[in-house]
């Protein structure tokens, strides 16, 4: 039996091919070494952009309103005007609700950023008790001296509202009974 081996080898590159190689084989290092630099240069690129993420998202933690402080600043010092009068009192907070006051008052003051106006609560009185009149209110056992800056749909004859920084101190201050006065 006779066996034949063929031996198949691929065939020759054409003319085109062959020239094509030519001119393409002095550029191909040269093009390698601009990929490797734009390779770096993305990295670099993309550092630079994590870093930047980062401080962004610092500053908006930075910018995000925070409730107001409930340690009141120390109110200036007055003396007492007006008769003491029976009132009722509740309590409201800074929130997107305007049933629960929102967050601005009647006079523009902002309660994310402070329940105080020149050392004194800020509190919703009736349409009787002009702005910017400084009152004392005792309820419960404590004084608290606010200034009128808000008023509300509710708030008529002896009722008032005081401030709040959260919805828990809020319901917890309640309803009340008390007694307050004009200090000036």
């Amino acid at each position: 039996m006779l066996t034949v081996g063929l031996a198949v080898s691929p065939p020759a590159p054409s003319i085109e091919a062959q020239q094509l190689a030519e001119q393409v084989a002095p550029h191909a290092q040269v093009w390698r070494a601009e990929s490797d630099q734009q390779r770096v240069q993305i990295a670099s690129l993309k550092a630079q952009l994590a870093q930047k993420d980062g401080e962004l998202a610092q500053l908006k933690r930075a910018q995000t309103p925070k409730p107001a402080p409930e340690t009141p600043p120390k109110p200036p010092t007055t003396s007492a005007t007006g008769d003491w009068q029976t009132g009722e009192f509740t309590a409201y907070y800074p929130a997107n609700d305007a049933m629960q006051g929102g967050g601005i008052t009647a006079k523009g003051d902002n309660l994310y950023q402070s329940l105080y106006y020149r050392g004194y609560r800020i509190i919703a009185a009736p349409p009787n008790v002009p702005f910017d009149t400084v009152v004392e209110i005792e309820v419960a056992g404590q004084t608290i001296k606010g200034i009128v800056r808000d008023r509300g749909g509710r708030i008529q004859g002896n009722k008032f509202d005081v401030t709040y920084s959260d919805k828990d101190s809020a319901e917890q201050f309640g309803r009340q009974q008390g007694k307050w006065r004009v200090v000036e």
